[in-house]
C-alpha cells in the first residue's frame, strides 16, 4: 500500500507522516522535500521535479525488494497533473494507492508556523496562503489528495483518519427497502447540479437489488457524452460533497465518492460504453434470479469476512462470478 500526503507548507505533512508509517507492522516515510532537496534547487523546474519522481519510484522499488509493502510518502503537489505523473509511475510497483490533502484555517496553521520558531515563519505563512489557494482550485479540475481539515487535529488524530479511511472495513447489511429512496433523492440532486452534462443516471450495485444484502452505500453511474466532460462535472460534484479519486487504473471511467465514512460511490462513464452496459446487465440478471442472488450474497459474505479490512481485495475476489454472469 502506498500512501501520499500532499498540502501546502505548515500544515504539517512530515508529522503526520511519521506518524501514520508507525502504525503499520513495517512502513517507509519517504519525505518529497528532503528526496529532493538538491542544489542548485529550482522550485518550478520540471527537469527537478520529474528527477525527484524518477528518485521516489527507485526507492519504493528498492525497499518493495528487501521486503517492505507499505510507503506513506509526502511532497507539495501544486496541479493534478503532477500528482497524476507520480501516482502513475507508483501504480506501476503497488496498486493500491491512496492520497491524501491535508489543509487548515491560517489561524491554526500562523500558530503551527510560530511555535517551530522558524526564522522564515512570515515567509512559510505567505506560502502557506498560496499554496492553499492554488490546490483548491486545482481540485475544481482534477484529483489532489482527499480533502483532511487539520484545524482542530492533532498530528496523531489526523494519522488515525487516515487510517480509518483506507482500512474502512466491509460492512454488509441486510437489504434497506429506504435504499431506491435515497437513490433518487440523490439523483434529484445530481441532475440539478450537472444539468445537460448527464445524459443518463443509473442505480447500480447491489443497493439497487431489492432483496440482496449490501454495503450501505449508494452506487451511481452517470452517463455523459464523452469521457472528458467529467472534467467538468468535479466542481458540481464537489459542491454536492463529493470528492473526485483519480484511480490511475479507471481508463474507461471516472470515480467519485461521498460521504466519511463514505454513503454514495458515483462512475461517469462514457455514453453506451462498455462500463454501463455490464454494470446495467449484472444488475438487471441479479433483479431477475433469485438463485443467482442467494449465490451472490453468499459470495459476498464470504469475501466480507475473509477481507474485512481490505476493500479492494474484497472487490477483486468478485470479479470472476461477476464476469461468469455477464458472459452467460
Amino acid at each position: 500500500m502506498i500512501v501520499i500526503i500532499n498540502g501546502p507548507c505548515g500544515v504539517g505533512k512530515t508529522e503526520v507522516s511519521w506518524t501514520l508509517v508507525e502504525r503499520f507492522p513495517e512502513g517507509v516515510m519517504l519525505d518529497g522535500d528532503h528526496i529532493g532537496a538538491v542544489h542548485p534547487f529550482e522550485i518550478y523546474d520540471q527537469q527537478r521535479i520529474a528527477y525527484l519522481y524518477q528518485t521516489i519510484r527507485h526507492l519504493v522499488a528498492f525497499h518493495i525488494q528487501h521486503g517492505y509493502s507499505n510507503f506513506v510518502v509526502n511532497y507539495v503537489f501544486e496541479t493534478p497533473e503532477s500528482l497524476a505523473q507520480l501516482r502513475g509511475m507508483l501504480s506501476e510497483l503497488d496498486a493500491v494507492t491512496y492520497v491524501f490533502r491535508l489543509t487548515g484555517s491560517e489561524r491554526a496553521m500562523e500558530r503551527r508556523i510560530r511555535a517551530r520558531a522558524t526564522k522564515h515563519a512570515a515567509w512559510e505563512l505567505e506560502r502557506f496562503r498560496e499554496l492553499d489557494a492554488i490546490m483548491e482550485a486545482g481540485a475544481e479540475r482534477g484529483d489532489l489528495g482527499y480533502l483532511i481539515d487539520t484545524t482542530e487535529l492533532t498530528a496523531t488524530q489526523v494519522a488515525e483518519v487516515i487510517w480509518k479511511n483506507i482500512h474502512q472495513a466491509v460492512d454488509l447489511r441486510s437489504y434497506d427497502p429506504t435504499w431506491p429512496a435515497e437513490y433518487a433523492a440523490e439523483q434529484t440532486r445530481l441532475r440539478a447540479a450537472l444539468g445537460d452534462l448527464a445524459l443518463q443516471i443509473h442505480h447500480i450495485g447491489s443497493t439497487a437489488v431489492p432483496g440482496l444484502d449490501a454495503k450501505p452505500i449508494i452506487d451511481i453511474m452517470v452517463e455523459v457524452r464523452e469521457l472528458e466532460d467529467a472534467v467538468t462535472c468535479i466542481a458540481p460534484l464537489r459542491a454536492l460533497g463529493y470528492a473526485f479519486i483519480d484511480w490511475p487504473e479507471n481508463m474507461d471511467r471516472r470515480y467519485f465518492r461521498k460521504g466519511s465514512p463514505r454513503t454514495h460511490h458515483l462512475h461517469i462513464v462514457e455514453q453506451g460504453s462498455a462500463p454501463v452496459v455490464d454494470h446495467l446487465a449484472f444488475r438487471d440478471a441479479l433483479r431477475a434470479g433469485r438463485e443467482l442472488r442467494q449465490r451472490y450474497a453468499q459470495l459476498k459474505a464470504e469475501l466480507a469476512a475473509r477481507h474485512r479490512h481490505n476493500r479492494n481485495r474484497y472487490t477483486e475476489s468478485k470479479t470472476a462470478f461477476v464476469e461468469s454472469v455477464l458472459r452467460s
